[in-house]
C-alpha cells in the first residue's frame, strides 16, 4: 500500500472518530446548535417534570433513552421516568419502572438518590391506595430527612393514616408496639374516633402527647389537633338551631333536629359543657330575616341552619350575616361568588360522592366508563360533576345515557352497550348472504366499568339488565342513593355486585345510633342519613376554626371524613360497600 493510500485511510479514520465523539456544536441548516450532555439532559428533564411541563419533558426523556449513560445516569433516568409516570397518575407504568430499578446500584448511590427513590416509592403506594405501606415508607425515611422536606413528609404520613379505618389503625399499632410508627398509628386512631366529644378528643390527644414528647407528631401536632383547645375556648354559649319544622320540609327538619339533640344530650350525660340551644321553625317565622331576628332577640351567638337550599342561596348573596352560620345545605355556584366570610356550608352532597367514585374507580385501574343517569336536572348536574372530575383524573367516557322513569329500562341499557348495533349488523350481513347464520348479540368492548346514578327502585330494575345484555362482568359503582338506608334482602338481591359509597352511620354500629333508632322509628330508612347529619352538625360547629385554619385537617364524623375548602364549604369522604346476597357489606379499602 503506497503512502497516498495510507493518507486516505488516516483521513477516513479521523472522520469516523469525529462521528463517534461529536464536537460541542453541529452545523444544521447553517445554524449552530449545542448538543446537550446526558447530565444536562437529566437536569432539564427534571426541571420540566417538576414544573408539570410534560410536553417539554417528553422529547428530553426520549433523548435520554437513546443516549449513552453511566450506571448512575441510568438510575437517574429511571427515577425521572417514575416521577413522570406518577405525575400522570399511571399506576401500571409506575409499578413497571419500580421493578426495573437496580437495587444494587441504588444501594451504592449517594443518599440524595436513595431519598428520591424512597419518596417516589411512597407516592406510588399512595397513588395505588396502599396508605399503610406509604406511611410506613415515609416513617422509615423521616430520620434522614431535614427541613421542609421532613416537615412535608410528616404531613403526608398523617394524610395517609387518616385514610385508614380506625379499627385497622388500632390493630396495626399493636403489631409493633413502642415504635415511632405505632405511635403515629395510635394518634391517628384517637383523631378518627367519631364517638369522642370535643373535650374527650382534647383529653386523649394531651395524654398521647405527654406520653410521646419527642415524637415528630408530639413536637408538632398534625391535622389541626393543636387547635382543639383553642376551639374549645371559643365555643359559643348559645346556639339557634333554625330548621323547617312545619310545611313541606317538616319531616326532614325534624330528623335533623332529633339527630342534633341526640348528640347534645349524649355530651350532657357525659358531664361536658354544652351550649344553650334555641330551636326556631324557619317556616313559621315567615322569612329568613325574621328567623334571624328571633335568634338575635334570644341572644344567640351562632346559627345552625337553615336547611332549605333557597334560603342558603339568600344567605350567600348577603354582604354580611346577622350571626355566624353553619348552613345545612349548599348554595348554587352563582350565589357563591360574594359569600360572607362567616357563612359555612355543610350537607349531604351527591357531588362529593360522584367525585369519590371517580377517584375510587381510577385507583382500581379503570380508565373508560359507561355512565347511566336520570334524565332530569339532578341527574345531569351530578353526572356533569362526575364527568369533569373523571376526565381531570385522566379517564375517558366511552358512552353515556340519560334515562327517563319507565317500567322497562332495557332499551336504555341496550343503547348504552351498543347491543342494538350488533343486532343491526347481523341483520345486514344475513340479508346480504341470504342464508341463516348463528348469532349471539355482543356488547361494546371499549369500556371497563359503569357509573350508575339511580334510586333503589330504578337500580333494582337496571342492574339485571346488564347481565341480560352480556355486561355482567362490568363493575358497577353508584352513589348512596342506590341504598334505601334500610336493609331489605329480598328486594336488594337485584342490586348484587353494585359498589356504592355511603355514610359510616349506615355501615357501622354505634351506641348513639341504636339509641336514636330505638326512640325514632323513622331513623331506620329514608330519613336515616338526615339523623346522622344532625349528629355531625352538633359535633362540627365547634371545630370550624380548626378546619378553616388547616386545609388538610379533617373531622371524622358519622357522615364521613369532613374537610373544608377555601369557600367554607364542607366536603365528605365516605367508605364503600357492596351489595352481597341482598345486603350492603362494607369494603375494607385498607391495604398492606
Amino acid at each position: 500500500m503506497n503512502s497516498k493510500s495510507w493518507l486516505i485511510i488516516a483521513i477516513l479514520l479521523s472522520l469516523f472518530g469525529c462521528a463517534q465523539k461529536p464536537s460541542r456544536d453541529v452545523v444544521l441548516d447553517d445554524q449552530v446548535k449545542p448538543i446537550l450532555t446526558t447530565k444536562k439532559l437529566i437536569k432539564k428533564a427534571q426541571q420540566a417534570i417538576n414544573a408539570g411541563e410534560f410536553r417539554n419533558a417528553d422529547p428530553l426523556l426520549q433523548q435520554l433513552n437513546s443516549a449513552s449513560r453511566t450506571s448512575t445516569e441510568t438510575l437517574q433516568l429511571n427515577l425521572l421516568t417514575l416521577q413522570y409516570a406518577l405525575k400522570n397518575k399511571d399506576v401500571d407504568q409506575s409499578e413497571q419502572i419500580l421493578n426495573q430499578i437496580d437495587r444494587g446500584q441504588l444501594n451504592k448511590s449517594k443518599q440524595s438518590l436513595q431519598i428520591q427513590y424512597g419518596l417516589l416509592k411512597a407516592e406510588f403506594y399512595e397513588l395505588s391506595g396502599q396508605f399503610l405501606t406509604a406511611a410506613r415508607e415515609r416513617d422509615f425515611l423521616s430520620a434522614i430527612l431535614s427541613g421542609d422536606t421532613q416537615a412535608t413528609n410528616h404531613k403526608k404520613i398523617w394524610q395517609n393514616l387518616i385514610n385508614i379505618s380506625r379499627d385497622n389503625l388500632l390493630k396495626w399499632s399493636t403489631a409493633a408496639p413502642n415504635t415511632q410508627f405505632s405511635n403515629w398509628l395510635e394518634l391517628a386512631a384517637i383523631a378518627k374516633n367519631p364517638r369522642f366529644t370535643l373535650e374527650e378528643h382534647i383529653q386523649a390527644v394531651n395524654a398521647w402527647q405527654q406520653a410521646n414528647p419527642r415524637h415528630p407528631a408530639g413536637i408538632k401536632l398534625p391535622g389541626g389537633l393543636s387547635l382543639l383547645s383553642q376551639s374549645m375556648k371559643e365555643q359559643p354559649k348559645h346556639i339557634a338551631l333554625m330548621l323547617p319544622l312545619s310545611g313541606n320540609l317538616a319531616s326532614s327538619g325534624k330528623a335533623v333536629r332529633e339527630g342534633f339533640m341526640a348528640a347534645y344530650y349524649q355530651s350532657l350525660q357525659r358531664g361536658y359543657e354544652v351550649p344553650r340551644i334555641s330551636i326556631i321553625d324557619t317556616n313559621s317565622a315567615g322569612s329568613l330575616e325574621l328567623a334571624y331576628g328571633d335568634a338575635l332577640a334570644l341572644e344567640a351567638e351562632w346559627v345552625v341552619g337553615p336547611l332549605d337550599k333557597k334560603q342558603v342561596n339568600e344567605l350567600a348573596k348577603l354582604q354580611r350575616l346577622p350571626l355566624p352560620t353553619l348552613a345545612l345545605n349548599y348554595s348554587d355556584h352563582e350565589a357563591m361568588a360574594k359569600q360572607p366570610d362567616d357563612l359555612f356550608q355543610y350537607g349531604l352532597s351527591a357531588e362529593d360522592e360522584a367525585r369519590l367514585i371517580a377517584e375510587r374507580a381510577y385507583t382500581q385501574g379503570h380508565r373508560r366508563v359507561l355512565a347511566l343517569a336520570p334524565d332530569n336536572s339532578w341527574g345531569k348536574r351530578i353526572y356533569s360533576v362526575f364527568e369533569q372530575h373523571w376526565l381531570s383524573l385522566g379517564g375517558s367516557v366511552a358512552g353515556q345515557q340519560f334515562y327517563k322513569q319507565r317500567k322497562d329500562y332495557n332499551p336504555d341499557i341496550k343503547a348504552l352497550l351498543n347491543v342494538d348495533d350488533s343486532q343491526k349488523r347481523y341483520s345486514v350481513i344475513r340479508r346480504l348472504m341470504r342464508e341463516s347464520m348463528e348469532f349471539e348479540p355482543r356488547r361494546r368492548q371499549d369500556a371497563d366499568w359503569v357509573f350508575l346514578l339511580a334510586l333503589p327502585k330504578q337500580g333494582r330494575q337496571i342492574r339485571p339488565m346488564f347481565d341480560f345484555n352480556f355486561a355482567g362482568d362490568l363493575p358497577i359503582y353508584s352513589t348512596s342513593h342506590i341504598f334505601s338506608g334500610k336493609s331489605n334482602r329480598k328486594k336488594d338481591v337485584d342490586l348484587n355486585g353494585i359498589q356504592f359509597t355511603d355514610l359510616p352511620w349506615l355501615l357501622e354500629k354505634s351506641a348513639l345510633k341504636q339509641e336514636i333508632e330505638k326512640n325514632h322509628p323513622r331513623a331506620k330508612g329514608g330519613y336515616a342519613r338526615l339523623y346522622a347529619m344532625g349528629v355531625d352538625a352538633f359535633r362540627l360547629y365547634p371545630r370550624l376554626k380548626q378546619l378553616s385554619a388547616l386545609p388538610h385537617s379533617k373531622i371524622f364524623g358519622v357522615t364521613g371524613d369532613l374537610s373544608m375548602d377555601t369557600e367554607g364549604k364542607i366536603h365528605r369522604e365516605m367508605p364503600f360497600a357492596i351489595f352481597n346476597r341482598g345486603r350492603p357489606v362494607a369494603i375494607n379499602l385498607d391495604k398492606e
